[in-house]
């Protein structure tokens, strides 16, 4: 039998270098559609992070605002206590608080009538 041509052989090199090229190159676009997709995956997760923290600082500062709210009206139940005749140590032993604690609140109420009753141009200035 006769050997191939040396052509031949050249020709079927070059077309398993074509399949081979082929292969990695399809191979190299698919590995780049996944970063992309890696990439993108990621930006939505920094975006869902941002969405979920402005959401919870948002809930934080309500609940924040409903607490001293709460604190407020807290202290105005021990300044009608006191105006109710009660003495501060009695106050403060019947809620279980501090006597610095019941101060505190009645200082708390006092600035808040001072700061209703002062005119808006003064605290504008």
């Amino acid at each position: 039998m006769a050997a191939p041509r040396k052509s031949a052989q050249q020709l079927a090199a070059r077309e398993k270098a074509r399949a081979k090229a082929q292969e990695l190159t399809e191979r190299h676009e698919k590995l780049i559609e996944l970063a992309a997709e890696f990439f993108e995956q990621q930006d939505q997760a920094e975006v869902i992070r941002s969405e979920a923290k402005q959401k919870a600082d948002a809930l934080l500062a309500k609940a924040e605002k409903d607490a001293v709210s709460a604190v407020r009206s807290a202290a105005e139940k021990v300044q009608a206590m006191l105006d109710a005749g009660e003495a501060k140590a009695a106050v403060a032993a019947r809620l279980g608080v501090s006597g610095a604690e019941v101060k505190r609140m009645v200082d708390l109420v006092a600035r808040q009538d001072e700061q209703a009753t002062e005119p808006a141009a003064e605290r504008a200035a």
